[in-house]
């Protein structure tokens, strides 16, 4: 039997064959049987070769429907595997394929605009022994008991470091400010940079001159000297105050601080969303050791969408990037709210935060320390740290803690701050998000 032109072939061998001398058997049985029984007529022999040929044509088609049958089944078991198998290959390619798809910042904006957020934060910084706010020291110069300098902001030089002189009045120190952020689960939880939310780990504090410096001569500071300060005399000392960081203040007065004497707090911690005027309370977590990141929570009663963070770290030079934030150059959206309490008063102004949207590159990846490839050269090191530098430069103050997206719609970095010089060339930063994504774990808490 054959299936099909050029197909499989199949030979059966039945058991009993067919006798096909079945007429000689029966003329042979009469003649040993013909004393006993009448010999048969000739149409009882044709009934029984008919007979006996149609019980053998049954069980051949009854076996070859059998192997039919089996064939049918194992092209049938084939084929579904054949459809599993590729099934299989065309799921196992569906996230390569996703992965794949490139986001337009028009895409991005639209999926992730809504866990873009405006932080707004004003600090102050305290003595943690009594809880009451240090300032800057604000006072004349006596000299045999007269004021010969009026009030000028002091400071003071320790072991070769300028600092503030703090006292218990005078300049205030702190700030308020705003930045960007992004939710990075749905219960509420933010990531932005540490100069934002805890402002008092960051340097840049700006300092006025002319102003009276107290030079210690010894480590007590039991003896020191007493200058003035100008624009002439000072210049040297305000790249060194350019580096102070309130929460690594060395001395309190004259007097070296030892341990945690010296800290910030906010007085507010503010987060509103894009298009709303309600600010919602928020609290600082956590903040990084190594890198400008810190993270916030904020209690609400619904799920947020959160932005999708980036694993691989794999980013190079060249590769589009989309920033989102809240630059303070962008000008503002105000609305007037009404006033829904009786005894609420009058309604305010209030602005509404719209997200900026910047593209670019990545310029340069910059490593805090890599090996280098050179036999010549043991190791790179970047006095920026680990950071991307960036060809953004459409945005500013403000934007800091923004998300940086690739064009997979992924976090890869929080955006910084930037760069000029005096020939009007800027770059900006960001900070790689593996710093965020360490305060989101808690095998990193130590």
């Amino acid at each position: 039997m054959q299936l099909g032109k050029n197909g499989p072939q199949f030979s059966f061998d039945l058991d009993p064959k067919p006798k096909h001398t079945r007429l000689e058997e029966i003329s042979a049985a009469e003649s040993v049987m013909s004393s006993k029984v009448a010999t048969p007529s000739k149409n009882t022999v044709e009934r029984m070769i008919t007979q006996s040929e149609s019980a053998t044509r049954k069980k051949i088609i009854n076996l070859g429907a059998g192997i039919l049958g089996m064939i049918s089944l194992m092209l049938g078991y084939l084929g579904y595997q054949t459809y599993q198998n590729g099934l299989e290959r065309q799921q196992a390619q569906l996230p390569q394929q996703k992965d794949n798809h490139l986001l337009s910042a028009a895409d991005i904006f639209k999926q992730y605009g809504n866990s873009s957020v405006m932080i707004e934060t004003s600090w102050k910084l305290i003595h943690t022994v009594t809880g009451k706010q240090v300032f800057q020291k604000q006072d004349c110069f006596l000299k045999e008991g007269k004021c010969i300098t009026g009030n000028l902001p002091w400071y003071i030089q320790h072991n070769g470091i300028v600092e503030p002189y703090l006292d218990v009045a005078g300049i205030a120190i702190g700030q308020s400010l705003s930045g960007s952020g992004f939710v990075v689960h749905d219960d509420g939880f933010i990531l932005t940079n540490r100069h934002v939310a805890a402002n008092w780990h960051a340097q840049g504090h700006h300092f006025q001159l002319p102003g009276i410096l107290v030079d210690c001569n010894d480590a007590a500071c039991s003896k020191p000297d007493y200058k003035i300060l100008d624009e002439k005399t000072g210049g040297a000392y305000l790249a060194s105050l350019h580096q102070w960081i309130p929460s690594k203040t060395k001395m309190l007065g004259q007097k070296p601080v030892n341990g945690k004497i010296v800290e910030g707090r906010n007085d507010y911690l503010e987060v509103t969303f894009p298009e709303r005027g309600l600010r919602i309370p928020a609290r600082l977590v956590r903040t990084s050791d190594t890198a400008d990141v810190a993270m916030i929570k904020i209690d609400l009663p619904q799920k947020l969408q959160p932005a999708q963070l980036n694993a691989e770290e794999q980013v190079s030079p060249g590769d589009s990037i989309t920033v989102m934030g809240y630059p303070g150059i962008s000008p503002d959206v105000l609305a007037k709210m009404r006033p829904q309490d009786p005894i609420g008063g009058e309604g305010e102004i209030r602005s509404i935060p719209k997200p900026t949207v910047t593209t670019g590159n990545i310029g340069k990846v910059l490593n805090g320390a890599a090996k280098a490839d050179s036999e010549a050269v043991s190791e790179l090191y970047s006095s920026m740290g680990d950071v991307y530098q960036l060809t953004v430069n459409a945005t500013g103050s403000g934007n800091s803690g923004g998300p940086v997206f690739n064009d997979k719609g992924q976090v890869i970095g929080l955006f910084t701050y930037g760069k000029s010089d005096q020939s009007g060339t800027q770059i900006s930063f960001a900070v790689p998000i593996k710093y965020g994504r360490e305060l989101m774990d808690i095998t990193t808490i130590k």
